[in-house]
């Protein structure tokens, strides 16, 4: 048995959620790792969350896609960042009924490949869930990197990957934002509040979160990618003690693929 990792490189929202949509019910027989990225930039909404606190016009002029994730959770703006995804089938030695188990893997993984990589300070945040009753007391619940819980991944305390997860009938999908520069804090100007409130919305953002340029020596994404993705695989064979086939997608999975991107255009 080995874990398939996969590189889709960079597509729109709707195909990226697609590929997780696709291989979340039809890739059942070994778990698969997929990093990949965005053109033109995105905001994916959680599962519930209303579509009218985003400004969808503003979305437009500035050339922004919207799309609707499986997982729950709260906007992401997808930008300069790299993202993740991992499906673990039910009937693999590696799933668990507990989300907790199954979120401290993927990001002890996660923590790995980012110190291969330079990211010494990458840890394990330990605390509690945040509190969400306070939380939306602030208005800020609306942005994803607002908040940190337990097996997310810190630099200093501040939050640099927010991650989803959703449980399947066959598999448990988790997937997730490695940010790298700080385009997430432009998610602010395309919500749907009152300007005079977004300069103090982006300050609490960038107080709780970090990138890959604040504390790397490496500022070119396209670099860092490559070598994450490397570090990735040496992290995902040494957490899973299991060989890890780099694999692509065929022309029926494509297919199949596109035809599922209608599920996310909003």
């Amino acid at each position: 048995m080995s874990i398939e990792f996969l590189d889709t490189g960079i597509n729109t929202g709707t195909f990226n959620m697609a590929v997780d949509f696709f291989m979340a019910r039809n890739h059942l027989d070994k778990p698969v790792f997929r990093i990949y990225r965005w053109d033109p930039y995105c905001i994916s909404l959680g599962y519930h969350q209303k579509l009218e606190e985003i400004d969808i016009e503003r979305c437009k002029q500035n050339g922004i896609d919207i799309v609707r994730r499986e997982t729950g959770g709260r906007a992401v703006y997808h930008s300069e960042e790299i993202t993740y995804s991992m499906i673990i089938p039910k009937n693999s030695e590696f799933y668990s009924d507990s989300i907790l188990e199954v979120y401290n893997k993927i990001s002890t993984v996660l923590v790995k490949a980012l110190k291969l990589s330079g990211i010494e300070g990458a840890e394990l945040e330990n605390g509690k869930a945040p509190d969400f009753k306070e939380l939306y007391k602030e208005k800020i619940s609306s942005v994803c990197f607002s908040s940190t819980s337990t097996y997310e991944v810190v630099v200093n305390g501040k939050k640099l990957v927010g991650s989803a997860q959703k449980r399947l009938k066959e598999s448990v999908l988790q997937h997730g934002s490695i940010l790298f520069g700080k385009k997430h804090l432009e998610l602010i100007d395309h919500l749907n509040v009152a300007e005079k409130r977004k300069p103090r919305l982006k300050e609490m953002t960038l107080n709780k979160t970090v990138t890959i340029e604040d504390v790397s020596e490496n500022k070119d994404l396209d670099e860092f990618y490559k070598t994450f993705k490397t570090n990735l695989s040496l992290a995902l064979s040494e957490e899973f003690n299991i060989l890890v086939e780099e694999v692509t997608l065929n022309e029926d999975e494509l297919l199949k693929i596109r035809e599922a991107e209608k599920h996310f255009d909003l």
